[in-house]
């Protein structure tokens, strides 16, 4: 079968019913880009077609980028998973925080809170220094470490900042030099510029998908990506734009072993949970060095990455030297992605969608 000539038939038609607006697909096996694939619009009244360097917001599909990031450093000494935070960011380590480890930051088991009520305009949230100061005077829930709680938001603060200490410089200006450039990743983006702007797609919730509300102006997920401070901002837990192409290419690269070994690779997706309670299959709860993870029982970690909100996917598969990536313009299911994924020998598993 001619895999690129079936993924574009797929698209097309999820175009031509409805159900997708703009979608891109791509997908990597041994290093080799074997499926390339685009549809649809730029805008809703359909006056601009979307090409292959089209971005889209992607959400907590970002995760997988600090996460990346910071095994890097690991596997160069300049940081253990099992480093207290004290030590690297002494402000944090106050109100009951003090035990906490890098790795409570990446396996979401820190006891922070995902949203603050001090989160009441999009400016203050775009304002890093703001957002620390709140994060770190701020208590965890419980113990650090004792428990698994999904942190959607918060995860890009703490990451981010770490990466910051540690190397000098901003996480934007990090990724860009040690991750993506090196690659010659173009189209994955913390920061939005006049530029990148001009390629973005417009997006929408999918008729009858709720919006989320919370304690704080960060819900709905989808008013808060429309705000021009936010999308200039780099907020990584959240506010990555990408094209499904550089998605699928940016973790080939990380089973090439471009920025850490595989040896470190089968470490950072390796469970660390602290619940001796059965893994659950839609629950967020797997997680690795920053990577969430899927799969058996007897394989969890063989699949690896992130999804976000809305369907946005960035995953590897090690066994099989495969990566995917996924991009839409409307939030809600996707009913050509299973197809996708299935042409390509991608076996999808339930719960990557935050």
């Amino acid at each position: 079968m001619d895999l690129q000539k079936e993924a574009q038939r797929i698209v097309d038609a999820a175009v031509a019913d409805g159900s997708e607006n703009s979608v891109q697909f791509c997908a990597f096996r041994d290093g080799e880009c074997i499926v390339d694939v685009w549809a649809g619009w730029q805008d809703f009244e359909r006056t601009r077609g979307i090409d292959r360097h089209t971005l889209f917001p992607i959400y907590s599909t970002s995760k997988g980028i600090p996460a990346t990031a910071l095994n890097r450093l690991i596997e160069q000494g300049a940081v253990s998973a099992d480093t207290p935070v004290r030590e690297i960011w002494p402000e944090f380590a106050v109100n009951g925080k003090e035990t906490t480890r890098l790795l409570h930051f990446l396996n979401h088991t820190s006891g922070l809170h995902q949203r603050f009520p001090e989160q009441t305009s999009y400016e203050f949230v775009a304002n890093w220094e703001s957002m620390l100061h709140v994060i770190e005077n701020s208590a965890p829930d419980w113990i650090p470490g004792t428990r698994t709680r999904y942190q959607s938001l918060t995860y890009g603060w703490v990451t981010a900042e770490m990466i910051r200490r540690l190397t000098g410089k901003t996480f934007r200006d990090y990724v860009k030099r040690e991750l993506f450039e090196p690659a010659g990743i173009n189209d994955l983006i913390f920061g939005m510029t006049d530029e990148t702007e001009r390629r973005a797609a417009e997006f929408r919730l999918a008729p009858g998908e709720p919006k989320s509300h919370s304690i704080s102006i960060c819900d709905p997920l989808d008013d808060l990506m429309r705000q021009p401070c936010i999308r200039r901002a780099a907020l990584p837990g959240f506010n990555g734009f990408a094209s499904a192409h550089a998605l699928a290419q940016f973790y080939d690269e990380i089973l090439k072993e471009r920025y850490f070994s595989r040896a470190m690779l089968i470490d950072a997706t390796t469970l660390r949970r602290p619940e001796k309670e059965p893994l659950k299959k839609k629950n967020w709860d797997c997680f690795g060095n920053g990577y969430a993870l899927s799969g058996s029982v007897r394989d969890i970690g063989e699949v690896f990455g992130h999804g976000g909100y809305g369907g946005s996917d960035a995953l590897a598969d090690r066994s099989k030297h495969l990566t995917v990536g996924f991009t839409a313009g409307i939030l809600g299911p996707h009913p050509c992605k299973e197809k996708l994924y299935r042409l390509v020998g991608f076996t999808q598993r339930e719960g990557w969608e935050e």
